[in-house]
């Protein structure tokens, strides 16, 4: 890794000042399991690394009546992923942070890190999107919330200004009625980044769809989400024939990327299946 200064500051407000005054020549390092590789590799040259290790209080799990769980930015996946919060209060994020790679990188990753890294084939934007979470970003002209579903853009690529970092994720209180589902499938082995990803909330009263949430990541640069096609599962009973058209539309709605994991066409079949899949693992199919 090329010579480099490491900045650490003690606060938000230090670390987004450092981010204004010095501009592109700052990168931010959280967990570091996707900067300092890129780094190493000579991917990313920075003049600084912007570290957020030493800023109290960016790591906790809580929960706030009215709003949800409050996640904080320097929370590792494992925490997430072991919380008897998370898993009492929202399964499916717990699930989605358990999938992610091995032991060792979960321990390392961070909340924070991997919504900023917006990696098209991370688990965890997958499974927020559906979920309708959002990010807090903070800068020096303050604080502003931003949807999953609009936070990452591109491949790599976020709604965050140059001068912003990610502080917290909110995720709604859906209530002791949801559930949920998260399902990757991959090509190689278990710890392969995915082909397909499915995400899947759904909210029921009387036996009726009240809220369906399906989000699809790996097959483009963002997780996809189509609220038009989750509106045909509202105020209906889910049977297995309006499971399958939705799975259907999802596949239809899809432009898949075409690489290594799978070819458009072979995306395509396996978003329609998984799709279908992931709703019945979340419980909705009598």
């Amino acid at each position: 890794m090329p010579d480099l200064d490491i900045l650490k500051p003690k606060s938000v407000s230090e670390a987004t000042g450092f981010l204004r005054d010095l501009g592109d020549g700052v990168k931010v390092l959280a967990g570091g399991t996707a900067v300092v590789l890129l780094c190493h590799m000579g991917l990313l040259r920075p003049r600084y690394l912007l570290s957020l290790g030493e800023i109290p209080g960016l790591d906790y799990i809580r929960f706030e009546p009215g709003v949800g769980l409050r996640i904080g930015a320097m929370t590792t996946h494992r925490a997430v992923e072991r919380s008897p919060l998370v898993r009492e209060r929202c399964p499916l994020l717990a699930q989605a942070f358990h999938a992610v790679a091995n032991v060792r990188v979960r321990n390392q990753a961070t909340v924070g890190g991997v919504m900023a890294e917006a990696d098209y084939a991370s688990d965890p934007p997958c499974a927020l999107a559906a979920l309708d979470a959002q990010v807090v970003a903070h800068s020096p002209r303050g604080t502003r919330t931003i949807p999953v579903t609009g936070f990452v853009t591109g491949f790599y690529e976020t709604a965050l200004m140059p001068d912003e970092i990610v502080s917290e994720i909110l995720v709604p209180d859906r209530g002791g009625g949801a559930r949920g589902a998260y399902v990757k499938f991959v090509t190689r082995s278990s710890e392969d980044r995915p082909c397909v990803a499915v995400a899947a909330l759904i909210e029921e009263r009387d036996g009726i769809c009240e809220r369906l949430g399906v989000a699809v990541g790996a097959v483009a640069a963002t997780p996809q989400r189509f609220v038009h096609v989750e509106q045909l599962a509202h105020g209906e009973r889910l049977s297995a024939g309006l499971v399958r058209e939705v799975a259907k539309q999802y596949a239809g709605a899809i432009d898949p990327i075409d690489d290594l994991r799978g070819s458009a066409w072979y995306r395509k079949q396996v978003i329609e299946v998984l799709v279908r899949r992931t709703i019945e693992a979340a419980g909705a199919v009598p």
